[in-house]
C-alpha cells in the first residue's frame, strides 16, 4: 500500500531545524567562552589598545558598535560628561591629500557633536562641553573620502568612504576607564557621504545607549575573532 512520505519528510525536516538551532546556540555559548583580553593592537593595526589602558582589554561587536569594552556595573543614570577637544587626526600615512582633508574637517566638530548627540538622547545624564565627573575623549585614526565613480558605476559597496574613530570614557577623580570603543563608519552609497553617516550612526548609538545602557550592549556582543 503507498504511503505518503510528506509527515516522515516534515518530521525529518523538523528535527533537522531544532539540531541546528541547538548547535548555533551552543556555539555561541561556547565563543563567549572565547573572550580574550588584548593588549596590543585590533583592527588591522588601527585599534591600540595602550590608548584605551596600560592593562589589556577584552573588547566585543556589537550591532552598532566594532569594538566595544564597558567595566562592570557601569551605567550613565545620574553621571555627568564632559566632551573633550579632539586631538589632530591620526591616519595611516599611505592616505592621501583629501583624505587628510576630510579627516580635518570632520575632527573641528567632532567634541559638539557627541556633545550635542549625548545630551538630547541621554535624559537620566548631564552632558557638557565645559565640565562633568566623566570625561568623554576621542580622536580619528583612519578617513577615506572613497570613491564617487566607483560607487556609481560598480556599486555592491566599491569605492565606500570611511572614517574610524577611537572614544573612551575616564572618571576623573580615580582615573578608571569606564567604556572604551573604536568603530568604523562606511557610506556607501551614492546618495550618502562619510560625514552624513556619522551624524547618523552617533544619533543611533546615543538612543541604544540611553534605552539599553552601555552595560546591557556589551554583555550581548560577541567576541572579537581577530
Amino acid at each position: 500500500m503507498y504511503k505518503n512520505p510528506r509527515p516522515l519528510f516534515c518530521l525529518v525536516l523538523g528535527l533537522l531545524v531544532v539540531l541546528t538551532a541547538g548547535e548555533a546556540t551552543a556555539k555561541k555559548k561556547k565563543d563567549k567562552k572565547g573572550d580574550r583580553a588584548v593588549s596590543g593592537t585590533l583592527d588591522d593595526g588601527l585599534l591600540v589598545v595602550s590608548w584605551f589602558s596600560e592593562q589589556p582589554l577584552v573588547f566585543r561587536e556589537t550591532d552598532d558598535i566594532d569594538y566595544l569594552w564597558v567595566r562592570e556595573g557601569f551605567a550613565i543614570d545620574g553621571k555627568s560628561f564632559h566632551v573633550t577637544e579632539w586631538p589632530a587626526p591620526e591616519i595611516p600615512e599611505d592616505r592621501d591629500a583629501k583624505d587628510r582633508r576630510l579627516a580635518n574637517q570632520m575632527n573641528r566638530d567632532m567634541a559638539t557633536l557627541f556633545a550635542d548627540v549625548f545630551g538630547q538622547e541621554w535624559q537620566q545624564a548631564e552632558v557638557s562641553l565645559d565640565g562633568g565627573d566623566i570625561e568623554v575623549a576621542g580622536r580619528i585614526v583612519d578617513s577615506s573620502t572613497g570613491s564617487t565613480a566607483a560607487k556609481v558605476f560598480v556599486g555592491f559597496g566599491a569605492g565606500s568612504g570611511n572614517t574610524t574613530i577611537d572614544l573612551k570614557f575616564t572618571d576623573k577623580t580615580t582615573g578608571e576607564l569606564l567604556v572604551a570603543l573604536h568603530h568604523r563608519v562606511v557610506s556607501g552609497s551614492t546618495w550618502s557621504t562619510t560625514d552624513s553617516k556619522f551624524v547618523n550612526w552617533t544619533a543611533e548609538l546615543a538612543e541604544e545607549i540611553a534605552k539599553k545602557g552601555f552595560a546591557r550592549l556589551y554583555e550581548k556582543g560577541d567576541p572579537i575573532d581577530d
